[in-house]
């Protein structure tokens, strides 16, 4: 497990870090998510110990990695951003080089390189030279010299800055794959909907501190208590629109017309349980209204951050801006 306390951090009256605490289970992702300028990337140089806080601790696997740096270091993989690679040497020399420089044995080496080769899907460009790399190949082979010495941790950050779509999209799967062989995997991001659909938990930073953390279906608890029960009427929805806007569970009902069907959208003041839709459809049917489909609607990240950024009101402590540049990828 990693945990960081508390961290503070100033660069000169500019405060960075305001309090930051970051809880990581072992073998997960967790995305790391703000606007620019929110604090990740001090965040991730202070767990990969190549920067100190003023205040605060960070531990990992219960050790205390500002007491004992050297004992953590060796399972630390940060592929920090902006990042730099060896342009005169091909990527074969380079991985060779930094496996010597791991202390990886000679006899080792070959095997060692030739995994992360595999697991960062670089193979047709190790004979090439760093410096003929387009942005996606460089971010992969950053993404290997990473892995070269087997950490059990990995610290990325903005891993897919840059890249085009169809890159982001083998980057994550690769991400993806490493967290489903036991790697701890902190990625950090500024657009949210990046990373909602392999990591296991998220934390939303903003001026320097958590603002929401946890698993992706708790924080959209806190972010949303209300969903929404979608049901297919034929016919005049009116009777079906009077009745549920009569349930105490129902906030508001808003009806869309279909062709021959209306479709009526139930904003709830809690959750969807299967004994509320029970009785909705046995209410409904009681009525004399024809149900063709009724089923529970629960809002993901990107339909929250929607409705949040075009209402122009905070939710769940994180303001507007913030919720609108994690969709869009913009500055905050």
């Amino acid at each position: 497990m990693l945990v960081a306390k508390n961290l503070w951090r100033y660069y000169g009256s500019k405060v960075a870090l305001r309090g930051m605490d970051l809880e990581v289970e072992a073998g997960s992702a967790y995305g790391f998510i703000g606007p620019n300028g929110a604090g990740k990337s001090t965040t991730l140089r202070i767990l990969a110990t190549v920067d100190q806080p003023e205040a605060g601790q960070v531990f990992i696997d219960g050790v205390d990695a500002q007491e004992e740096p050297a004992k953590v270091r060796p399972w630390l993989g940060f592929m920090p951003d902006p990042f730099h690679l060896y342009d005169e040497l091909t990527v074969s020399r380079m991985l060779y080089m930094f496996a010597q420089l791991y202390g990886i044995p000679a006899r080792e080496r070959r095997a060692r390189v030739s995994k992360v080769i595999e697991l960062a899907r670089i193979k047709q460009r190790v004979g090439q030279k760093c410096s003929t790399l387009s942005k996606g190949w460089r971010q992969r082979v950053l993404l290997a010299r990473t892995l070269v010495h087997d950490p059990k941790v990995l610290l990325l950050d903005e891993p897919a800055a840059g890249l085009d779509p169809a890159a982001r999209i083998e980057f994550r799967e690769i991400v993806r794959n490493l967290r489903d062989m036991g790697k701890t995997i902190v990625v950090s991001s500024h657009i949210l909907t990046e990373l909602a659909d392999f990591c296991d938990a998220v934390g939303i930073v903003e001026g320097g501190r958590m603002v929401v953390s946890g698993r992706i279906a708790d924080v959209l608890d806190r972010l949303n208590p209300h969903d929404r029960l979608e049901i297919e009427v034929v016919g005049d929805p009116t009777t079906a629109s009077i009745l549920l806007g009569r349930l105490d569970e129902v906030d508001a009902v808003e009806a869309t017309e279909r062709g021959a069907v209306h479709l009526l959208s139930a904003t709830l003041q809690g959750r969807a349980t299967p004994e509320l839709r029970s009785k909705v459809l046995r209410d409904l049917v009681q009525a004399g209204v024809q149900v063709s489909a009724l089923q529970p609607k629960r809002e993901d990240l990107e339909d929250l951050f929607l409705k949040v950024a075009s209402q122009g009101s905070t939710e769940g402590g994180v303001r507007v801006e913030t919720l609108r540049s994690l969709l869009k990828g913009g500055a905050a």
